[in-house]
């Protein structure tokens, strides 16, 4: 992050799906040289497991706070270990105000990126055109995606807004700044 931060840090990736917050996640955990851990690829893993998949699938909210659970055990080991973490998922803000409380107890860094497109068709273009290939895990449709994007309830400040229909270099680089303690 060009010696603009020190310590291990959690950082909470969230945000509207299919507006670019694997990219920027990813982005970031090679410059913090941190674990990434996205809700998907560890979802993934449990439904693979069709016996445990079952009991956790319905309601949607128990699979959200199983996926929640997961990536706090993840990001605590990483914490622990002096090391930082970067969350990768629809965050909620129970979970934000947990995660907000284990970087507390850790004496990390905490911060929230929240990415949001403005250009709907661009949005539309890159859910249409994704293939991220994680092993049992799924594509939503646009029709999925335009309804999240319509109940997404936006987590509060302090955070970054990034917007997707400007260039990865433009959001990575505010993100650095808001690290840094550069953006209000």
């Amino acid at each position: 992050m060009n010696g603009s931060t020190t310590g291990p840090w959690l950082v909470v990736v969230t945000g509207w799906t299919g507006a670019g917050k694997s990219t920027i996640a990813d982005r970031l955990g090679s410059e913090l040289d941190a674990t990434v851990a996205s809700f998907d690829w560890v979802m993934s893993g449990l439904r693979a497991l069709p016996e445990v998949w079952a009991d956790i699938e319905q309601p949607v909210e128990r699979q959200r706070r199983v996926g929640w659970n997961l990536l706090s055990r993840i990001a605590e080991q990483q914490l622990r270990r002096g090391s930082s973490c970067v969350l990768d998922l629809v965050a909620r803000e129970e979970p934000r105000r947990e995660w907000a409380d284990l970087a507390d107890r850790s004496g990390a860094g905490f911060a929230v990126v929240e990415c949001t497109c403005a250009d709907a068709e661009l949005h539309r273009s890159r859910v249409d055109g994704r293939q991220r290939d994680i092993p049992g895990w799924y594509e939503l449709t646009w029709e999925n995606v335009a309804r999240g994007r319509s109940l997404y309830e936006p987590l509060p400040e302090p955070k970054v807004v990034i917007d997707a229909s400007q260039p990865v270099e433009h959001n990575l680089e505010l993100v650095r700044r808001h690290l840094a303690g550069d953006l209000a």
